[in-house]
């Protein structure tokens, strides 16, 4: 079983996310694949080589352990509901086994780390995008035709695992142990917010595919939801009003600020690499710029209603930007991720733009994988 150091991170990211779909079978089996990632990353942060190897080893046969008998058992659970997208589901599955196993073999013969970063990045695929989007969408029908058969029937089902035992425990200690600490990590961001800052981002498919983009992105939607919550503090009086106020004004100005980084960073990227829509994008900005003096304005009056406004219009407007405008930067520069990565390394050695170590921590929890499916990847910013 794992060391409590690793128990607490999957603590985290199963509480922070939210991960839990309401079927304990169901759920025992997402919490298993978490608990290889967790451990699988945790070894690679601080094993050896020869220590990771026999983790790598292990990680991937209970990999494609848990893939095989959870499909098995989820794809009969949909099928007994009458589920009618199973054929769409099923699919699914098998085009995650067959990547993965391609792309093991593919791993081995190259850098034995990146084999395991390979690896760390498939199952981070699987568990953001498939739990927590397609996975949810069976939720409802299987709530209502779940009977005791059933039920009783992928019990079983899990009984005959050979992983059975570990399963069990692992799901008992994290859910229900008198000890409910989590890592550091999740502490220092704030597991509420990181809670909404995932919800915003998976809700909306926000991610461009530029690590520098979506690590300013993260920490915008960090700043927003931050902002936020101390105005709705203020509005309740929970604190002293004077000293309230002046976190407020200084969570303003500090969302304000790096608003005015990203967007500075967004308009180098663009001009560096001749972006053909650099006047349309810069156009938005500017037009976005209006709302910030208007913020600055509001807190200066402490105008509490216009300003709760603004903050919602402010969210609405960068989800909204990201979703359709940024995503429009990926495709052009998808071929050059590489040169466009080396030029923003440039730019944070020369002090030009700030890349916050709780940002790049929020990046790595939510977005640091690769399609599975993908070729070539670029490397992350957080490996160089």
């Amino acid at each position: 079983m794992y060391d409590e150091r690793v128990i607490e991170k999957i603590r985290g990211i199963w509480k922070t996310f939210d991960l839990s779909l309401g079927i304990p079978e169901i759920d025992k089996q997402h919490l298993w694949l978490i608990g290889i990632l967790a451990d699988l990353e945790d070894k690679l942060e601080s094993g050896t080589r020869s220590e990771l190897e026999t983790t790598f080893t292990n990680a991937l046969s209970k990999t494609l352990d848990y893939a095989t008998e959870h499909f098995a058992l989820e794809e009969k659970l949909l099928e007994s509901i009458g589920y009618t997208k199973l054929g769409q589901h099923r699919l699914q599955h098998m085009r995650f086994i067959t990547a993965l196993r391609n792309r093991v073999r593919k791993s081995f013969e190259g850098d034995f780390e990146n084999a395991v970063l390979d690896l760390l990045k498939n199952l981070k695929k699987w568990l953001f995008r498939h739990i927590l989007s397609e996975d949810r969408q069976y939720v409802d029908a299987a709530m209502v035709h779940v009977d005791d058969k059933l039920t009783d029937w992928m019990q079983r089902h899990l009984n005959a695992s050979i992983y059975a035992d570990e399963i069990e425990k692992l799901y008992q200690i994290v859910l229900f142990s008198g000890k409910q600490e989590v890592s550091v990590e999740f502490k220092k961001l704030g597991e509420e917010n990181l809670k909404l800052i995932s919800d915003l981002w998976y809700r909306y498919k926000l991610k461009t595919g530029i690590a520098i983009v979506d690590i300013q992105h993260l920490w915008l939607l960090q700043l927003l939801v931050k902002t936020d919550k101390l105005y709705k503090q203020r509005l309740k009086q929970e604190i002293d009003a004077d000293s309230l106020s002046a976190q407020l004004k200084e969570a303003i100005y500090e969302t304000i600020e790096y608003i005015r980084e990203h967007f500075n960073t967004e308009e180098s990227i663009m001009h560096h690499f001749h972006y053909i829509g650099e006047k349309n994008h810069q156009k938005q900005h500017e037009r976005f710029n209006i709302l910030i003096n208007d913020m600055i304005e509001r807190s200066e009056k402490e105008e509490l209603e216009s300003l709760a406004i603004l903050i919602q219009d402010l969210k609405d407007w960068l989800v909204s930007h990201i979703a359709i405008e940024d995503k429009k930067l990926f495709y052009f520069f998808r071929s050059r991720l590489s040169e466009v990565n080396e030029y923003v390394r440039n730019l944070n050695k020369e002090g030009r733009i700030h890349i916050w170590k709780d940002a790049v921590a929020i990046y790595k929890l939510l977005v640091d994988y690769e399609d599975i499916t993908e070729d070539k990847k670029p490397k992350s910013l957080r490996r160089n």
